[in-house]
């Protein structure tokens, strides 16, 4: 006869996870709730504290529950967030997957539009809101350029919030909270405060063409920062560079300077 693998029925704490899930995507339980105690779920369920406590840990590297300490201590269903995506971002980083070339690559195809969408529907209290990022990012260039840049950098997030679409969000959430992160951490010491505060600016030339409600120009300007970011970030990290993808990034920056001399 031929062999078979034996057949292993699912683990329990998988079970018991995809169950929650299915309650929490089912808005049985909505986001902020809490869910039952432990106790209580060892009950419902049926199995033992070691498998609830492994099927919440599951559901928390998920994003889909935060579990808390303290007086409110357990369970609470999270609000939608970009917690896992970021979470694949760094483990691909980590492993060598991905580097700043891609990084930069994949931006040229997101932000740019979103500037563009941006500059359609703002609304004043979006604008506010820009402002305040890039006033409190030039604020801490004197005393922390890490500072400032950590700040500054959050200013793409704060015009994907604009588009109201939240695929574009965690997107960028992610590569903010993650390479955009890790590269400001590698390179703390090595740009000049003048090369930050340029990056500030190409966020104010983004910002004034969101002002004026200028899709075209909102869309030009923020692939022409993008661009100069990565020519910026070339000189003090060479090794990370995708040749490929850099050609093709390069490409794109000739093609823009012949049209800025049309």
């Amino acid at each position: 006869m031929a062999g078979y693998k034996s057949l292993k029925k699912p683990l329990l704490s998988q079970e018991v996870k995809e169950a929650i899930q299915t309650s929490i995507t089912d808005e049985i339980f909505k986001p902020g709730e809490k869910l039952p105690s432990e106790r209580e779920l060892v009950d419902q369920f049926q199995v033992s504290r070691v498998t609830i406590r492994e099927a919440l840990r599951n559901l928390q590297s998920a994003g889909l529950i935060e579990i808390r300490r303290g007086i409110n201590a357990g369970a609470y269903v999270s609000e939608p967030n970009s917690d896992p995506i970021t979470e694949n971002f760094r483990n691909l980083i980590h492993m060598g997957r991905i580097g700043f070339t891609h990084l930069i690559d994949a931006r040229l195809y997101i932000e740019p539009r979103a500037s563009e969408i941006a500059a359609k529907y703002a609304t004043k209290k979006d604008i506010d809101r820009l402002h305040q990022v890039l006033d409190k990012a030039e604020a801490q260039v004197a005393t922390s350029r890490k500072s400032a840049r950590l700040t500054n950098v959050s200013f793409h997030v704060e015009v994907a919030k604009i588009t109201k679409n939240p695929i574009i969000l965690f997107i960028t959430e992610s590569i903010t909270q993650s390479y955009s992160a890790t590269i400001i951490e590698l390179t703390q010491t090595q740009l000049r405060r003048r090369v930050i505060q340029q990056f500030i600016q190409g966020h104010r030339e983004i910002l004034d063409a969101i002002v004026k409600h200028n899709p075209a120009e909102a869309y030009e300007m923020t692939r022409r920062h993008l661009l100069d970011t990565y020519q910026a970030y070339t000189h003090v990290m060479p090794e990370d560079q995708v040749q490929e993808i850099d050609r093709r990034i390069r490409q794109e920056n000739h093609c823009w300077s012949e049209e800025t001399k049309l």
